[in-house]
This record gives structure tokens, C-alpha cells and sequence, in this order.
């Protein structure tokens, strides 16, 4: 009964380690090669990257992430060669420093700015009060062979170093577990891999991405092999290891700021992508405002939350219509990115972001009155949305 009891127990662990937020990193050197690759694991398939140029006071930068990116990268590695990304944890019961600022700003943005070192990087989490802590930890490297996870344990911040030639990060905050202990399968196969390679290469990380990307209902939307060293950039989109897009990264930033979606890069989808759009609820309703009208796409959202309730839909919650909305407004479909932020404002009356994004639309639209409106609405219930605070400066500048 035990060993039975036993083996439910670590089933159990491997699902929940291996569920929505998933996500594997790995981060080796050897001699002159440095290399950062990640899978990014979610359910929304709108995923995109964008450039933004060096500026007086911030690094430039290529970003990866989904929906409203520009405010919230999963990712990415700036021209001084510093990669990071994230993993989606549990609550880790982080608790603030008196003797310290909170920071307020995105976390991955930031670094990406203004850190060109895992040391720089270091003596920012150890300066801040980091409430990002609690659901999440941050792997970083940067070109000269270092990196670490920053990380919310045992009461404190926890720098978690490269030991070796190779550090992994999965959904799991390490400094909980011993070596024996990992419950995480992504992480003891990336590992398995590492220890009989018998070199490392580009190829290696793709075969690590491959062999630990995930499918189903949170699949590896997009995944990414960075060369720290070279600045060379290398994205799959939708797990397809087969097809791959190379960019030299100081090149792209000479093009200027820009965005774009990954689905647009890529020549075709696979059959797997291809199901995986069908059981989207985003997708759905994106395919009947872009081929019919935003009216029938906000009734075809009614729809599928009618059936959800029935035991039968697909699950459309904030973070996905946020997303379309975000998407809309990026292919300059304005009025329909309003309405349907207007449709998540109904919907979630008490979420700050649902104005602050609304606000956004509006200001697009050239609507100055009612941006300023909902930013502060979004700011009645978030006083430290800091977007809202820097854009509202700019808008009323008394």
C-alpha cells in the first residue's frame, strides 16, 4: 500500500510540475561558446518579437512574449550579450524588505535595459524589493560563460549560481529541493542530456528544446537558442525544430523599433499548430472578427463561455482577450481592439489592467480624454501601475 501511495504521490509531482506554466531554460559555456535557449510554454498563440534600438540611457534589445508585449516580455537578450527569461512558479511566499525600495517596473524589461552582466544583474535584485518573486524566478547569462537564477526561498532571496558547465530551470524554485529531489521531468531530461553530450552546440540545445518542449492544452508555443557571444538569435515557432529563423541581432536593431508576429514570419504551420488554433478560444474568436465583424466575434466569445459553463466550451479568461485585443491594435484594427477591451472591462470590472489596456486602445484611437479616464480608473485600483503613472505624466505633465 505504501509503495502504491508512493508512486501516486510522484505522479502527482510530475503533473504538477509539468502543467500550464511551463517553460524549460538551459544556459551553458565551454571555452569561447555561450549559449542561452529556452521553450516558452502557454496557451496563447499570439506570440511575437520586436526590437527595440539602443538609447541614451538603456541597452537595445530583442524581446519574445505573447499578447500586450510590449509591457510584458517572457524574454529575450540585449546587444551586450545578457539573456534571461522566466519560469512560472507557485506562490513562494515572498515578503517585502522595509529597509528596501519595491521595485514597480517588469522585471525582464529592465535587465534587459540597463544590465549587461549576471553581476550587474545580481546587485539589482539584491537592491529591490521584488514582488515578482512570489510566482516567479528569473535564469540569466551573459556572454563571458556566467549566469543564475534569482529566485524567492527559505525566507529570502536566493542567487542560485552555475555550478559547472551547464545550469537548467524548469517550474521548480531548486533551492527547496536537493539533487535526488527534482520533481521536474523536463529538468532531469534536459540534464540526462547534458551529461552525455560530448559537445556542446547549437544542436545540442535544439535537441535539449526538442526533447522537452510540451504539447496538449499548453504547448511550447514558441522556443529560442541564443549565442551570447556572437549575438546570434535562433526561433522555432510552435515547437517545429525543423525550420528555423537565424538573425544577427546588432543588424536587426540597425532596422530600427518594430514588431512582429511569429505566425507571420514562419511560411506555413504544422498539423499539430493547426489543431492546436481549432481548440483556441482566442484563435476562434480572432478568425470571426478578422473574416466576418468584431459583433459576431464578441457573440462568438458569448458563445463559448456559455458553453463553458455547460461543461463543453473553451476556456476564454482576462489574459486572453486582453491578448487579442493587443493583437488587434498591432495590425492597426483600433476600433476593434477597443471594443473588445471594452468587453473585458465588462467582464472583469475589477482588474487594473483591463483599463490600463483600454486606456491604451483609446490613445491609439486619438482619443486623449478617455485614455486619461481609464488610466486612472486602472489607477484607482492599482496606485502602482507604473505604465499608467509614466503615460499619465506625459499626458498631463502638471
Amino acid at each position: 500500500m505504501r509503495k502504491i501511495v508512493t508512486i501516486i504521490i510522484c505522479l502527482l509531482i510530475c503533473l504538477i510540475a509539468g502543467h500550464a506554466s511551463g517553460c524549460t531554460i538551459v544556459m551553458l559555456s565551454k571555452g569561447n561558446l555561450v549559449l542561452a535557449g529556452n521553450n516558452e510554454d502557454w496557451k496563447d498563440p499570439f506570440t511575437s518579437m520586436w526590437f527595440i534600438p539602443a538609447s541614451e540611457d538603456a541597452y537595445g534589445r530583442v524581446c519574445f512574449g505573447f499578447g500586450n508585449t510590449t509591457h510584458n516580455p517572457q524574454g529575450g537578450m540585449n546587444d551586450q550579450g545578457l539573456f534571461i527569461d522566466g519560469n512560472a512558479v507557485g506562490s513562494t511566499g515572498w515578503q517585502e524588505d522595509p529597509d528596501k525600495a519595491v521595485f514597480r517596473g517588469h522585471v525582464i524589461d529592465y535587465i534587459l535595459a540597463h544590465c549587461s552582466t549576471v553581476e550587474e544583474a545580481k546587485a539589482f535584485f539584491e537592491k529591490y524589493n521584488m514582488p515578482a518573486l512570489d510566482r516567479a524566478r528569473f535564469p540569466i547569462a551573459d556572454r563571458y560563460g556566467n549566469s543564475m537564477v534569482a529566485e524567492w526561498s527559505r525566507n529570502g532571496l536566493q542567487l542560485v549560481e552555475k555550478e559547472g558547465d551547464y545550469q537548467i530551470s524548469t517550474n521548480f524554485v531548486i533551492s527547496n529541493f536537493t539533487p535526488d529531489q527534482y520533481p521536474c521531468y523536463r529538468y532531469r531530461t534536459a540534464d540526462q542530456i547534458l551529461k552525455h553530450a560530448d559537445a556542446y552546440s547549437i544542436d545540442l540545445v535544439r535537441e535539449i528544446l526538442s526533447a522537452t518542449h510540451a504539447e496538449g492544452n499548453y504547448p511550447t508555443n514558441y522556443s529560442n537558442i541564443y549565442d551570447l557571444v556572437n549575438l546570434k538569435v535562433y526561433v522555432y515557432n510552435f515547437h517545429n525544430f525543423e525550420d528555423v529563423l537565424v538573425f544577427d541581432l546588432e543588424e536587426e536593431l540597425k532596422k530600427g523599433q518594430r514588431q512582429m508576429s511569429l505566425r507571420s514570419i514562419f511560411p506555413y504551420t504544422t498539423h499539430m499548430h493547426n489543431t492546436f488554433l481549432s481548440r483556441s478560444g482566442t484563435a476562434l474568436i480572432y478568425d470571426t472578427i478578422t473574416s466576418i465583424s468584431i459583433e459576431r466575434g464578441i457573440a462568438r466569445y458569448h458563445e463559448l463561455k456559455r458553453r463553458m459553463k455547460q461543461g463543453s466550451g473553451i476556456d476564454v479568461v482576462e489574459s486572453d482577450l486582453n491578448s487579442l485585443g493587443y493583437q488587434l491594435l498591432r495590425e492597426g484594427k483600433v476600433e476593434e481592439a477597443i471594443a473588445l477591451f471594452e468587453l473585458n472591462v465588462e467582464e472583469y470590472p475589477d482588474s487594473w489592467n483591463v483599463y490600463d489596456s483600454l486606456a491604451e486602445a483609446y490613445l491609439a484611437a486619438g482619443k486623449k480624454k478617455l485614455s486619461v479616464e481609464f488610466y486612472r480608473k486602472s489607477l484607482d485600483l492599482n496606485p502602482e501601475n507604473q505604465n499608467a503613472l509614466n503615460v499619465l505624466e506625459e499626458l498631463e505633465p502638471e
